[in-house]
């Protein structure tokens, strides 16, 4: 085996309580490298068209790589991956915590998990060993207390934990995994796959190591990498975490729904959730900020927030990032930032996705003001933009599966169903995915990016739109940005980043990374460092293409193809003040670039992988 791997992956089928290691070759790790890579194999062998999202015949796969067998900075991160309940396409999902080294130093690469427990459990994995243990005790905590009641239960307060809440124990399709309570893989529902096998929590610790070829080489690539990213990350970034000042300025930010524009509905309100007010308002400590960082990270993005007044919207914990202030404060035009913070506390506590849940808290106002709703619906609400209490109850409802929020349950899609008449246009999404915040007609690459994207809406399967305000990726050839408002060129810029993310989920690393100058060039040469392989930069972004084709071969076997690669009406709707003022990508220009994506993919017309693509890139 090359260094940076065990060759092991652990199985755990929860029916049978069997455990088993299966054991994998250097030519595999070389051609998949490990995280969503291993993941998309075993989904594209062992999960069929006629296996549901939360059948115990589907796989919850959690992962890591190479870098995990190391120090180099954004190696804290592994990655989750499962048929979704909310899509039922391929979910993939990063966190951070301190489960990624765990996970390896447990002696394996990869866990899957199969079938259903008879009755509540988790899995206590300690240095190889795997104990189902009883989680009746566990049903119905939140997921603080559930991660507190483990360690304590165990004995062990330092072993990592992830777990589901009670929205995962409802198998809301949205519902997120918690990672040592401040840390979560976040969308596409792998909350409620977890919490249809009856496994409430994953406790991991691991005290081996694995063997690193260049372990001088390593120690150096570390030093200078995190001296590189501490001198380069924006200084807003390291000490404000990712708050909404960019966005807004780029006509990225989602206002009321994707419907309004910044600057004539929410012109001053965006500054209230921005650092430095952020910081002064949460009573941010940059110290805690650092306790929870993931492990192994320079810019420690994640807020710890203490506040007390006003009373009703008290929280210590983890604070809202950027997705949360964009979904539940400008996309509700909500800009009480007390408010928000509360709300991203329950989305937190219960394990719930920040991001589609504060899209149905907007969508179901949108659809109150145009009479689509009415109290009967509403429980007696009466739906209002900006209302800080009403997104904080929306929010507990969905969490809690009760009243409005059970409307949520099973994702945006089926409940624009439910709704009628013209609430199915009017929802924003791709594959049921709901969109981030982050819009496509701010980044042109974005359109074509949301749309082809195998777990639909997502800003992190490729960062192309950083592109377009400097990001490069000179080793693909992208060396200059592209402009923002042309959709020439868009498909290959889509493309490469989709394929320099399939690289970083494999490895496993955080894109943050690359805001502070860590490239491809350097990802490689870590890679190198770690197993001693010398493999050349063509060999290594062949690898990138692999896993993003293998991944679409996926959702192919699934039943996707060319029809879910839609983007939502909402697209076309300009802004009328601002940066993007009178500018939308034109549908035609995306279709001409949806199949400028499949041409570059080497697929046919419809999206799906041809028999020369797949013997090319060696997959069966």
């Amino acid at each position: 085996m090359p260094n940076g791997y065990w060759g092991k992956i652990l199985r755990v089928d929860l029916t049978t309580k069997k455990v088993s290691e299966e054991k994998i070759s250097e030519e595999y790790c070389r051609k998949y490298l490990g995280g969503v890579g291993f993941a998309a194999d075993i989904l594209y062998k062992e999960v069929g068209p006629e296996v549901g999202a939360l059948d115990p015949e589907n796989r919850l796969i959690m992962g890591v790589g190479p870098f995990q067998a190391s120090p180099v900075p954004g190696s804290g991160k592994f990655i989750t991956v499962a048929k979704s309940p909310l899509t039922n396409a391929i979910c993939y999902s990063m966190a951070g915590g301190s489960m990624a080294q765990s996970l390896k130093k447990t002696g394996y690469d990869t866990l899957i998990v199969q079938g259903k427990s008879d009755k509540p459990i988790y899995l206590w994995i300690n240095d190889g060993k795997v104990e189902f243990k009883d989680a009746s005790s566990l049903l119905g905590k939140n997921t603080a207390e559930t991660a507190d009641m483990i360690r304590e239960e165990l004995n062990e307060p330092k072993a990592s934990v992830i777990d589901i809440g009670p929205s995962g124990e409802k198998l809301i399709a949205f519902a997120c995994l918690v990672v040592d309570k401040h840390s979560f893989a976040g969308r596409g529902g792998l909350g409620a796959v977890m919490g249809s096998k009856n496994l409430k929590a994953i406790a991991v610790k691991g005290t081996k190591t694995p063997e690193i070829a260049d372990s001088q080489k390593i120690r150096d690539l570390t030093r200078e990498l995190n001296k590189r990213i501490r001198e380069n990350a924006p200084e807003a970034f390291l000490k404000g975490g990712t708050t909404c000042e960019p966005a807004e300025e780029r006509g990225d930010l989602p206002v009321k729904y994707w419907k309004g524009d910044s600057g004539l509905v929410w012109d001053k309100e965006y500054a209230k959730l921005n650092y430095p007010y952020y910081s002064e308002a949460l009573n941010v400590d940059l110290a805690e900020c650092a306790k929870i960082a993931c492990q192994n990270c320079p810019i420690h993005c994640h807020r710890h927030i203490e506040t007390k007044e006003p009373a009703k919207y008290a929280v210590t914990g983890s604070g809202p990032e950027y997705e949360a202030l964009g979904m539940l404060g400008g996309c509700n035009l909500v800009d009480d930032l007390h408010a928000i913070a509360k709300a991203n506390e329950i989305c937190n506590l219960y394990g719930l996705d920040v991001i589609s849940a504060g899209a149905f808290a907007a969508f179901a106002t949108e659809c109150y003001e145009k009479g689509l709703l009415n109290k009967d619906d509403t429980f007696g609400m009466e739906l209002k933009w900006g209302d800080g209490d009403q997104l904080v109850e929306v929010i507990r409802q969905i969490a809690n599966k009760e009243k409005l929020g059970a409307l949520a349950a099973d994702g945006i899609v089926k409940a624009a169903e439910k709704i009628g008449g013209e609430a199915p246009s009017m929802a924003v999404h791709v594959k049921g995915m709901d969109f981030p915040a982050h819009d496509p007609r701010a980044f042109f690459s974005l359109a074509v990016s949301y749309a082809t994207s195998s777990r639909g809406a997502c800003h992190t399967h490729g960062l192309c739109y950083q592109s377009e305000v400097g990001l490069l990726i000179p080793e693909m050839g992208i060396t200059e940005a592209p402009p923002r408002f042309v959709m020439e060129g868009k498909d290959y810029v889509a493309a490469k980043f989709h394929d320099a993310s399939a690289i970083l989920d494999s490895a496993t690393q955080c894109g943050f990374m690359v805001f502070g100058g860590f490239g491809l060039t350097d990802v490689l040469n870590s890679i190198n460092a770690i197993t001693g392989w010398n493999m050349p930069m063509d060999e290594f972004l062949k690898i990138g293409e692999r896993i993003s084709t293998l991944k679409r071969a996926v959702n192919v076997k699934w039943g996707f193809s060319r029809k879910d690669d839609k983007l939502p009406e909402v697209v076309n709707l300009p802004s009328k003040k601002g940066v993007r003022a009178g500018k939308t990508p034109k549908p035609s220009e995306v279709e001409s670039a949806i199949s400028g994506y499949y041409k570059i993919r080497g697929w046919d017309s419809d999206g799906k992988p041809t028999p020369e693509t797949m013997k090319n890139l060696g997959l069966s």
